[in-house]
């Protein structure tokens, strides 16, 4: 370390302080630009310092510095002075931030120790604060960039995800519509084939329900024959052969019974036929899968009419239990709502396991501005697992061959394409609950405009 003035020791000697002693630097400390030492006389005069200390105050090492004070500015050398001239050797002076000034102006803060050393003051000071803040801005600043880097990184990610929800989305849509499309040239051909086969049946249908007609006057006209002769019985009675062979052939054909019997044949052989023609009717309106004409209809009607085509099917299968609200009339699709009404009913009955008897039931009804047509079986039930994905097209959890996954696909987009929607509730074992919901006032604007 250098000397000056009275500093005339020796390397290794050791001044008192205190009960301390000030030791003289070791050659690396002496070069040491981290930490500053310094002896400093109580008039400012630097009797003592190592390289760091002149570092400090930009002068070169070793240089006189006759004045420390004009480089101390918080606190100042006069107040340092002030306190050490009370205090005990080897007593602290101050302790925490120490502010000097260099030779060009410029402010370093350092955490130090000042204590009296005999008549002097020592002086122990690291860390140059304002190089800390320096620092810290910098790190604050790679901070900031980070961040903002990040922030960047996150907005990427969210129009990524954005991005690919789009890409999710368009191909659900193209599946929809690739299923629409393979399922209405599956019922295309169907339609035409239960078309054309209501049309033979109606052919037959229709002089069969003529004939009837007619068969029945004549059986009126008949029995109004048989009467008259029966009111002349009295005239022939004095022919007992005669009379005998009449009430003999009367006995025969039980003229009495045919009388009764005959009405009701005739009444429900008509019926018959007006139930087959009803559901000739029914299944050519159903077969019309291509006709998307908008109109205003009952849909307990429409719903009536699928039963009707179904109803092989049911009564083989489940009790259909119909429990009909007041519902108005709707402006709808009606062909593509009996497509709903249908696909819910085979999956309905899909889903019967035989283990009980099988029922079905068919509630209606309108909350606010939507009505709702509920179909609820006692079948097996769906696993939450599959609720998530049984509106996927060609999702299906029968076996393979056994269904084309479609159904209820269909029946998703048409109800969507009302404005409406399907819910479900589920449980294995307890059944399903389809509620399809319909907004009183669709917009047919919402159909394709290839199906309008």
């Amino acid at each position: 370390m250098s000397h000056r003035g009275g500093g005339d020791e020796e390397a290794g000697e050791q001044r008192g302080v205190g009960q301390g002693t000030w030791a003289v630097p070791v050659p690396w400390l002496q070069s040491l630009q981290s930490v500053a030492l310094a002896e400093i006389s109580l008039s400012g005069e630097v009797l003592s310092a190592n390289d760091g200390f002149y570092v400090l105050l930009q002068r070169p090492p070793g240089s006189t510095v006759d004045d420390v004070a004009r480089y101390l500015v918080n606190p100042t050398f006069a107040e340092l002075a002030a306190t050490a001239s009370r205090a005990a050797p080897g007593e602290a002076v101050y302790r925490g931030l120490i502010t000097f000034v260099d030779q060009l102006g410029e402010p370093h803060s350092l955490l130090s120790r000042v204590f009296r050393h005999n008549d002097h003051l020592g002086l122990v000071a690291e860390h140059d604060v304002h190089e800390h803040q320096r620092l810290f801005a910098a790190v604050m600043r790679l901070n900031d960039e980070l961040a903002n880097q990040q922030r960047a990184l996150t907005r990427a990610n969210r129009e990524l995800a954005r991005e690919k929800a789009e890409q999710k989305r368009l191909l659900q849509e193209l599946a929809s519509a690739q299923a629409h499309l393979l399922q209405s040239a599956q019922l295309a051909s169907v339609g035409q084939l239960a078309a054309g086969v209501a049309h033979e049946i109606n052919n037959p249908l229709g002089f069969v329900a003529s004939n009837l007609t007619t068969l029945g006057r004549y059986v009126a006209d008949l029995l109004a024959v048989i009467d008259a002769y029966a009111a002349a019985e009295g005239l022939i009675g004095c022919d007992a052969s005669v009379l005998k062979s009449i009430l003999a052939v009367r006995e025969r054909c039980d003229i009495d019974f045919v009388r009764e019997d005959a009405g009701t044949l005739v009444s429900e052989s008509a019926d018959g036929v007006a139930r087959v023609a009803r559901i000739v009717r029914d299944l050519k309106d159903f077969s019309r899968i291509n006709e998307s004409e908008w109109q205003v209809v009952d849909l307990h009607a429409c719903i009536e009419s699928t039963l009707n085509v179904a109803c092989h099917e049911l009564r083989q299968t489940a009790e259909v239990v119909r429990e009909y609200g007041v519902l108005p009339e709707l402006h709808c699709c009606p062909s593509q709502l009996n497509r709903v009404f249908m696909n819910l009913l085979v999956n309905a009955m899909q889903s019967m396991d035989g283990a009980r008897p099988g029922q079905i039931f068919l509630r209606t009804g309108r909350t606010g501005d939507q009505l709702w047509i509920e179909i609820e079986d006692n079948g097996e039930g769906i696993a939450p697992e599959n609720l998530q994905r049984i509106f996927d097209p060609f999702f299906s959890t029968r076996p393979i061959g056994a269904g084309t996954g479609l159904g209820l696909a269909s029946a998703w987009g048409i109800v969507s394409r009302h404005g409406g929607r399907i819910e479900v509730r589920s449980a294995p074992g307890e059944g399903s609950c389809f509620r399809v919901w319909l907004p009183l006032s669709p917009k047919a604007s919402a159909w394709p405009a290839a199906e309008q």
